[in-house]
């Protein structure tokens, strides 16, 4: 079982002209591997997800699926969901029981979503570590069927 020790934001300017396209900053993790890990070298995939935070958080549902893995936000309120403004990836082996990671990733931070008024932003990072012999799940594609009266 891997552990996550610490998330942090790094290269976030002070201010954002609104209508900026991309703004670069890294995302430094530290990350502690179990013995066992170590003793088979396991695969884990880490995933980073940067999400504009309005109010408390949105509850994260993870559908895990190794290298397909979904996060959804479930909003208290029907009005006001968390924006994600970007995600990365990262494939993980433990090598080592201590492990610091920097992730680039451009997110769109001047960029405002229609109808939004609002003058900051509130980024924080959701991580989650899905190892190579756990859980996968699955939506299936939308289908629909007709119904006859």
């Amino acid at each position: 079982m891997a552990k996550i020790i610490a998330i942090q934001l790094e290269s976030i300017p002070e201010t954002i002209n609104v209508g900026d396209d991309i703004t670069d900053i890294i995302i430094n993790t530290q990350i502690e591997f179990h013995k066992l890990d170590i003793s088979i070298q396991m695969e884990y995939m880490l995933y980073l997800f940067v999400y504009d935070v309005h109010g408390n958080i949105d509850v994260p549902v993870i559908i895990g699926n190794w290298d397909e893995s979904e996060v959804m936000g479930v909003s208290q309120f029907q009005d006001r969901k968390d924006h994600l403004l970007g995600q990365a990836m990262l494939k993980l082996k433990a090598k080592k029981i201590h492990v610091k990671n920097q992730t680039p990733i451009a997110l769109e931070l001047g960029k405002l979503k229609a109808g939004a008024s609002y003058s900051s932003r509130k980024l924080e990072v959701f991580a989650t570590l899905i190892p190579a012999n756990g859980r996968a799940s699955k939506w299936s594609e939308p289908f629909e069927v007709d119904l006859i009266f």
